[in-house]
């Protein structure tokens, strides 16, 4: 009861301020410049002091921070902030739902006291006391693949159906789906990875919102969090929500099942997905006043599902709502990115008046990851570029469509061939932060 309290309180605090506040001026500067993609989940040792680099982007998930319903762990975004503040960087802040909600919304008894052995497929724990009602359930754990299922048991050792890919002693955090009531989940198809409860489920979406609610409260008001990533309608960071046809059945037969229907133009997939996304960027707006909230570009569904129509519908809306505070960004840059892609119109077509960036389709750290940021085969058509060329190139597209910054893996940031180039296009970006 008294989360669900907290919930209604927090839900009631936003509608409020909507009311009172339906578009508040963004405060703060576009985010511009160079921003270090750190690893997901890893804030410390990191290029920190580099003078090539302007901002950080932090990229956490909701099960890292809402480990029971209503308790937070922050400590990972305040020394991150904390850090940028000692080093002079601003922070990009997003937070997944989708893939990394927290175990305990679909039921789940987490454990941190488990053991595996590589290619064995068993799971022990001292204190997990796994029982007969267990079996069939689903282990959620990085050591199995998403989905892997107990199909026996002893009080302290679970037998499953896929073996572990990795050896860990005693020190394995794991969870054991659907024991208690929780939300209904999705494992995805292959070669999607994950499990993820739908995002328009009413339970789903009211904690999702709360959470969201209670990040702006903690962090709206810090000067260096300069851009919040949105989350919670779709798998990760970006808006594919299903790419493999046995997900789009599924969705689609929920949104019906939740009272969506189809149109000429979308699917009741797609109908609840463009509804959900909507009630979404309003929480963040509300949420985030004075720090710009963006959507990732992708298609939830495939093109010839309606993903392209449903997320350019998105984007229209969300401009025509909130201009100058709805920001824009793809994770596809490469060298030959340019108008003419959805994903790339998207930030082009905007570019004069909201919030712009992109991040890199890859590093340049393998023979295969320069050929597709070439966009040469067997990725594409145009010519081999050398590694140098292929940032470089990238950079200048992202440029040429408008984006204010470039999120940038490390492995790159911390090239000591690229700082020069980092610096140049760096400077380039950074004469676009206002808008």
């Amino acid at each position: 009861m008294e989360n669900a309290l907290k919930t209604v309180g927090i839900l009631a605090a936003l509608a409020a301020t909507t009311l009172a506040f339906p578009h508040p001026a963004a405060a703060k500067p576009f985010p511009a410049g160079i921003v270090n993609l750190m690893p997901i989940g890893h804030i410390y040792d990191h290029p920190w002091q580099n003078v090539n680099v302007d901002g950080m982007r932090i990229r956490m998930g909701w099960e890292d921070i809402e480990t029971q319903d209503g308790v937070y762990n922050w400590h990972l975004i305040d020394d991150c902030l904390a850090l940028a503040a000692t080093n002079g960087k601003f922070i990009g802040l997003s937070v997944v739902a989708g893939i990394k909600s927290p175990p305990w919304l679909m039921g789940g008894d987490t454990f941190t006291d488990g053991s595996t052995t590589l290619n064995v497929a068993t799971l022990s724990s001292p204190t997990a006391n796994f029982v007969a009602a267990d079996v069939g359930r689903r282990i959620d754990c990085e050591k199995f693949p998403p989905g892997t299922t107990i199909i026996s048991r002893t009080s302290s050792v679970a037998t499953l159906s896929a073996p572990a890919t990795a050896t860990k002693s005693g020190h394995l955090t794991f969870s054991i789906l659907a024991r208690h009531p929780g939300v209904p989940f999705r494992v995805l198809t292959a070669p999607d990875e994950g499990v993820m409860p739908v995002p328009w489920n009413p339970v789903v979406l009211t904690q999702w919102r709360a959470f969201v609610a209670a990040l702006g409260a903690r962090y709206d008001g810090n000067p260096k969090l300069r851009y919040v990533p949105m989350g919670g309608f779709s798998q990760t960071g970006e808006c594919y929500l299903a790419t493999q046809q046995a997900d789009v059945d599924y969705f689609n037969a929920s949104a019906v099942a939740a009272g969506y229907t189809a149109t000429v133009d979308f699917s009741a997939g797609m109908v609840a997905w463009q509804a959900v996304t909507k009630t979404i960027i309003n929480t963040y707006m509300t949420a985030f006043p004075t720090t710009p909230p963006f959507i990732t570009v992708a298609r939830p569904f495939p093109v010839d599902q309606g993903g392209v129509r449903a997320v350019n519908a998105i984007v229209a809306w969300g401009v025509d709502r909130y201009p100058g505070r709805f920001g824009i960004m793809n994770s596809q840059l490469h060298a030959t990115s340019a108008p003419g892609y959805f994903a790339t119109d998207a930030i082009y077509n905007n570019r004069q008046t909201q919030p712009t960036g992109a991040q890199f389709l890859c590093s340049s750290g393998s023979a295969d990851n320069v050929a597709r940021l070439s966009n040469s085969p067997p990725w594409g058509s145009n010519p081999l570029l050398s590694p140098y060329h292929a940032i470089n190139n990238s950079f200048t597209a992202a440029l040429n469509i408008g984006c204010r910054y470039v999120e940038t893996y490390e492995a790159d940031v911390t090239n000591s061939a690229y700082q020069t180039l980092l610096a140049t296009q760096g400077a380039a970006l950074k004469s676009r932060e206002a808008p």
